[in-house]
C-alpha cells in the first residue's frame, strides 16, 4: 500500500487482483487477501493489525470484515487528529506558573503548595488586612 493511498483504493486493488487471479484459473480465497492486507499496510494502522492477528482467526476472517475492521480504526484515527484530541498537535501547554495565573485572572480557588485552600478573586481580605490584630501588610494565620 502506497503511503497516501486509501484504504478503500487499496482495497479494491486487492480484491481486482483476486478477479484477475481467478481469469487465470487460479483461485485467491479470503485467508490469502486478508494475509497480503495485514501484511501490507501502513505503520499508523499497525495497532489494529496486532489486534486483529491477537484476537481474530485471521485464517477464517473474511476479506470484507477485516477491510471494514482496518478502516474504522483509521476513520477513529483521523477524527482524532481532526478534533484536536489527546494527541493533537494544536494542544496548549501551560507551565505551572501560567497555569496559576490563568487561575487568578479567572477568579478559581485552589490548593496552595502547604494544603491551604487560597481563593482568588473578589472575596474575603483584599487588602491584605489581617483580621486577628487588623494591621495591614500580613494575614491572620502570618500574625505575631
Amino acid at each position: 500500500m502506497a503511503d497516501g493511498e486509501e484504504l478503500d483504493m487499496y482495497g479494491g486493488r486487492l480484491a481486482a487482483m483476486a478477479a484477475r487471479y481467478a481469469n487465470l484459473g487460479e483461485t485467491l480465497g479470503d485467508t490469502e487477501l486478508v494475509k497480503k492486507l495485514l501484511d501490507t499496510v501502513p505503520d499508523r494502522l499497525f495497532p489494529v493489525v496486532a489486534g486483529i492477528e491477537q484476537f481474530h482467526d485471521v485464517t477464517m476472517m473474511a476479506f470484507d470484515e477485516a477491510l471494514g475492521r482496518l478502516r474504522a480504526f483509521d476513520e477513529r484515527v483521523r477524527r482524532r487528529g481532526q478534533d484536536g484530541g489527546e494527541r493533537g498537535g494544536d494542544q496548549l501547554l501551560l507551565t505551572m506558573a501560567q497555569w496559576r495565573a490563568r487561575e487568578r485572572r479567572q477568579g478559581v480557588a485552589h490548593d496552595d503548595d502547604d494544603g491551604r485552600s487560597v481563593a482568588s478573586g473578589n472575596g474575603g481580605n483584599q487588602r491584605g488586612r489581617c483580621y486577628k490584630c487588623g494591621e495591614r501588610g500580613h494575614f491572620k494565620r502570618d500574625c505575631p
